[in-house]
């Protein structure tokens, strides 16, 4: 199992990093054959060197497309020397009160302040309308930049084209967008770890820790539902487990953000008959924890296989107390700070990587206890 983790987590570096860098062949191009005259012409010699350069050329052009192309890399997290002084920053969230969303939240404004900008928040409180509303007001106000944690996918790729149009750059906070819908070209830059593989990863864990020979009932606990990160994390998880005839999915409810109504699901579905050797797939630790009272209050703790993704601190001690088999570290901060550096990136220079990822963990109980101290909350 050791060595599948460090397999996993290799795998969802490489994910993270794909498409990350141009061709790393080299642009000199080899020569034209050589003529073994020695009567060459000097015309002769001439064409033979505009031939050499303009292969030269294609190849510096062809590498330089491909580079371009590659826009996925690795979030920076240094803002130390950014200054984004005289910017104003709109940051719309649709909860700042979620554990984890609202991290995201507080550390952002922090370290964008710290950088000298404005930072403008409005809290839409899990209401979606109001997120499209906060969004098109922060345009209407002139805001340099546009920051956005959740909303309606739909509703959002019509943002991107109203800012686009009103020439403010827009970031997305933890949401990937889906580039076949109709207006999220014109978004700037999506910073966060790839949702749908980081499920699908977990999915790869649960198949390698429990075999593919005894049928198991699995039921997850979503958060809210109309958000893309969370519909990109129900996507990845339920596509790779969709391989696995053993493996029937189905029971699936939306917890939206509250530990209290996930804990209610949990003690639902043992009245209805989940038990021992049955799965439970959390899509928020906050959520999971609930299901991790529920099945202790039932004397089901170790009995029911636990999974889940966010990586706070209760979540790592049930980890290391067997309550959980699996937590997956996806720091707030890191996207924090890596939407300061990508908004800093793009005034200087007038673009910025599409894509820019998040370092994930994988944290199990061979390792939970070098991370219990890293938890941000």
């Amino acid at each position: 199992m050791k060595k599948f983790l460090a397999m996993l987590m290799a795998v969802a570096m490489m994910l993270s990093l794909a498409a990350c860098g141009g061709s790393s062949s080299s642009t000199e191009s080899s020569s034209t054959e050589e003529s073994t005259a020695v009567e060459s012409t000097a015309t002769e010699e001439s064409e033979a060197a505009e031939s050499e350069a303009s292969e030269e050329s294609e190849a510096a052009e062809s590498e330089e497309s491909e580079s371009s192309d590659s826009d996925e890399v690795m979030v920076n997290l240094d803002y130390s020397s950014v200054d984004l002084t005289g910017y104003t920053i709109g940051y719309v969230t649709i909860n700042s009160s979620a554990p984890w969303g609202g991290r995201v939240g507080t550390e952002f404004e922090a370290y964008a302040e710290s950088c000298g900008a404005t930072v403008n928040v409005l809290d839409a409180n899990t209401d979606a309308d109001l997120v499209t509303q906060y969004c098109q007001q922060m345009i209407d106000n002139g805001v340099d930049a546009l920051v956005v944690f959740g909303g309606d996918p739909s509703a959002m790729s019509e943002i991107a084209a109203v800012a686009y149009e009103a020439g403010i750059p827009l970031f997305l906070c933890a949401l990937d967008a889906d580039s076949e819908t109709a207006g999220y070209e014109y978004v700037t830059a999506m910073i966060g770890p790839d949702q749908y593989q980081m499920c699908a990863g977990i999915a790869a864990y649960v198949v390698e820790e429990n075999g593919t020979d005894t049928d198991y009932d699995v039921y997850e606990i979503n958060g809210v539902p109309f958000l893309q990160d969370y519909i990109d994390r129900t996507s990845g998880f339920e596509t790779y487990m969709a391989d696995y005839a053993n493996y029937t999915l189905g029971n699936v409810v939306d917890a939206y953000s509250s530990r209290t109504d996930a804990k209610a699901f949990v003690e639902n579905w043992i009245t209805a008959g989940l038990g021992a050797g049955d799965i439970i797939m959390g899509y928020d630790d906050d959520l999971t924890m609930g299901a991790v009272q529920a099945l202790e209050e039932a004397g089901l703790t170790g009995e029911v296989k636990v999974y889940s993704l966010t990586g706070q601190a209760d979540a790592i001690q049930a980890v290391i107390n067997g309550q959980m088999q699996l937590t997956v570290m996806n720091r707030a901060d890191s996207i924090a700070a890596g939407t300061v550096t990508a908004i800093a990136e793009y005034f200087e220079t007038g673009t910025t990587a599409r894509f820019q990822r998040c370092e994930l963990t994988f944290i199990t109980a061979e390792n939970a206890a070098e991370y219990l101290d890293q938890a941000e909350f």
